[in-house]
């Protein structure tokens, strides 16, 4: 284990799979029952603290300011109805945003910072790739990053870069 409490070599893609395997971003994602959501508050906490070590609060809202205008374009939809074709474009096209954020960062992709934020890119373009055109899986995709987003900052997540985020 290093300072930072990741075990040495551990890179973005293993620290995500070890917070959020696939087989739980999918019942967090695609399911509306009370485990997933017992599942969204556990999953969201482990992340939200993790991430918090090594990850600034403006890198994820940077992100999720983007996820929060692409929800203005859903309300007043009905619930039951498909995700427009724009919106599910729009919500895609974070993967990228995403990638752009983890290429700031330099170092090794086991460096602690470098990891933590390969994590939240693996982790929520997963979500993401979850979501479909299904409006109640957007919505439940929404719920998650917010709640890392806050669980983040409960467990001490600094709310300004450092030196050396580049």
């Amino acid at each position: 284990m290093n300072k930072y409490g990741q075990r040495r070599g551990q890179t973005g893609e293993d620290l995500a799979a070890r917070l959020a395997p696939l087989s739980t971003l999918t019942t967090i994602i695609t399911r509306h029952d009370a485990e997933a959501i017992d599942l969204l508050n556990e999953t969201a906490n482990q992340i939200g603290k993790e991430l918090s070590k090594n990850i600034t609060t403006s890198q994820i809202r940077n992100v999720f300011g983007a996820v929060r205008m692409i929800e203005q374009d859903t309300k007043g939809l009905d619930p039951e109805a498909r995700l427009p074709a724009s919106v599910h474009r729009a919500l895609v096209m974070l993967r990228p945003k995403l990638a752009y954020q983890y290429g700031r960062i330099s170092g090794n992709p086991d460096d602690p910072k470098k990891a933590a934020m390969g994590a939240m890119t693996t982790i929520l373009s997963n979500a993401i790739g979850l979501v479909g055109d299904s409006q109640s899986n957007f919505r439940n995709f929404v719920d998650f990053f917010e709640a890392i987003l806050a669980y983040h900052r409960y467990h001490g997540g600094q709310a300004n870069e450092k030196g050396g985020q580049r």
